[in-house]
């Protein structure tokens, strides 16, 4: 999956990382494939996948925006404004 703009890299390890907690194959979930209608995630994966990004990538992700990562594209925004923070280079 590439979208414009995106690091496939990044993008690509988000999908692994909901792929496994929601056990699913990474090949099922696209950018917008939504965690909670299309996955059946519930709210103990929600934060298993918040964790998992914060160990991968060394980061902290507020739980608040929990509500903001409804899919791999939005999660995926969420990561590349954590990481600028943790590096300041974000706002």
């Amino acid at each position: 999956m590439s979208i414009e703009g995106t690091d496939t890299d990044l993008w690509n390890e988000i999908r692994e990382i909901v792929a496994d907690v929601v056990e699913v194959d990474p090949d099922e979930i696209g950018p917008t494939t939504r965690f909670w209608e299309d996955l059946d995630a519930d709210s103990l994966q929600a934060i298993e996948i918040l964790s998992a990004l914060e160990r991968r990538f060394r980061i902290t992700i507020d739980q608040k925006l929990l509500v903001d990562m409804r899919d791999v594209q939005s999660t995926y925004r969420v990561v590349v404004r954590a990481r600028e923070v943790m590096t300041g280079d974000g706002a």
